[in-house]
């Protein structure tokens, strides 16, 4: 088969963003298949100025556009809108040689590409729900404008009722779009109908290939799979060589308390939250934060004493930072839509042996009562309260090396890269069933009995 996989923030493991397409990708094209991606080199500089280059088998095009997590909102509208204008050009011009395409938002507009392709070349799509758009740029205040919110919700619902396969990283995404698919079969239009009230999943330890049973037969419902974001468990074992090397070269004795927090910097990213957190920790020399990472809110972190500051790193560069800390933190804004979410960093540190700190509630909390290996904070001052749960794994060693334990057995279990790989690859192959019904009859989604047993 013949992918095209439209991704803006694309990124390889020299770059600082997201390795999901990437490894997954890689696994594609190891399965057999054919892998073409569109991005730009927004998350990895080692991209810019490339042109089309080969990364783990895989083709990528890469765009010259700009993008930076600082940018204005008119500067990332113009970006995304770039982008998107790369990407229409590109499937204009070789749109029929793919078998399917793979959208991955946000942005939003990565369904623009897509839907053209659907509509002249009959080729069907799979959108992938990294982030919930628009809600999740409503949520942190960055889409304010009710015209534009209006119109990202029609062009969300376009994506939604032409995609043959709906992928989503977490339950609580799922849940949300099959929510929405019942208010639009309701005729429901208002945006404040699609907005979380407080809803969490009780059914999110369930299995990640599945759909909430709680889901009803509605327009999306039939058709959408949760694959999370997923370990890496060669690249982050835990090697307690390397960590006693990676503290060395770090300058960190043994006695010493090591904090990791890695990732974006911004006002979803709950920034204030870490700042109390480490301010009821300053003065003590065993305690370290460690920070990797860059955003609009980065200063915040940088100028907090006896923290260390280590700007943009690598995927590469972080796994040492993994191997040296004792606990990794995980922060995000307390509206309702951040429970969802499905943080890239929570998954390196189970990998890599490491208890997690929830500034709040999330959907993972299952996971951490199952295995032990976390704690989530739910009282009225998050970040006093991650302070007082560090403080316990600071002088518990048992209890922290107990937790480690258990964290990695959850990353082994439940998040491997390489199991949740074949699952996509189900949803590939599915996904072309719904294309070819699409092509031969109507738009309609495809029966979920054509799916396999374990996407139904």
């Amino acid at each position: 088969m013949h992918i095209l996989w439209l991704h803006q923030y694309f990124a390889t493991p020299s770059g600082w963003g997201s390795v999901r397409t990437y490894e997954f990708g890689r696994r594609f094209v190891a399965a057999g298949h054919k892998v073409e991606v569109l991005c730009c080199a927004a998350y990895d500089p080692t991209l810019v100025g490339k042109g089309i280059l080969d990364a783990a088998g895989m083709r990528v095009h890469v765009s010259s556009t700009r993008y930076r997590p600082q940018m204005g909102f008119l500067a990332r509208i113009g970006s995304f809108l770039s982008f998107a204008g790369f990407a229409v050009w590109h499937v204009l011009r070789h749109g029929r040689k793919y078998d399917l395409i793979i959208a991955s938002s946000g942005p939003l507009t990565m369904a623009l590409p897509a839907l053209l392709a659907r509509w002249l070349h009959k080729t069907p799509f799979v959108f992938e729900v990294i982030d919930v758009w628009p809600d999740a740029a409503i949520e942190s205040g960055v889409l304010r404008n009710r015209l534009l919110q209006g119109a990202a919700f029609r062009l969300e619902a376009c994506a939604y009722r032409h995609a043959s396969r709906i992928v989503t990283c977490s339950t609580g995404m799922t849940e949300r779009i099959v929510r929405k698919g019942a208010h639009r079969a309701t005729g429901w239009r208002s945006h404040n109908a699609y907005r979380a009230t407080g809803w969490r999943s009780h059914n999110s330890h369930r299995a990640i290939g599945g759909v909430s049973h709680c889901a009803h037969a509605n327009a999306y419902a039939d058709k959408i799979a949760t694959i999370s974001n997923c370990c890496d468990l060669e690249i982050f074992q835990p090697d307690t060589a390397r960590r006693r090397a990676a503290r060395a070269a770090l300058g960190l004795r043994e006695d010493q308390f090591v904090i990791l927090y890695t990732g974006a910097m911004g006002r979803s990213n709950a920034i204030d939250d870490l700042v109390q957190a480490a301010n009821q920790t300053a003065g003590d020399a065993r305690w370290v934060w460690c920070f990797a990472g860059d955003g609009p809110e980065a200063d915040k972190l940088r100028q907090l004493p006896g923290s260390r500051f280590f700007g943009m790193l690598s995927r590469e560069q972080l796994i040492d930072l993994y191997q040296a800390a004792d606990v990794a933190v995980v922060t995000f804004l307390h509206a309702p839509l951040f429970e969802e979410n499905s943080p890239n960093k929570f998954f390196d540190a189970i990998a890599a042996g490491l208890p997690v700190v929830f500034n709040r509630s999330t959907w993972l909390e299952a996971d951490l009562a199952a295995y032990g290996c976390g704690f989530v904070c739910t009282g009225e001052i998050p970040g006093n309260e991650m302070a007082a749960q560090l403080q316990r794994l600071a002088s518990d060693p048992v209890l922290r090396q107990r937790m480690g334990a258990g964290a990695r057995r959850l990353a082994e279990e439940r998040f491997s890269r390489d199991q949740l790989a074949d699952r996509y690859l189900e949803v590939v192959d599915c996904s072309t069933l719904a294309g070819a019904a699409y092509a031969g009859a109507s738009s309609a989604p495809h029966s979920s009995e054509d799916l396999p047993a374990g996407l139904r």
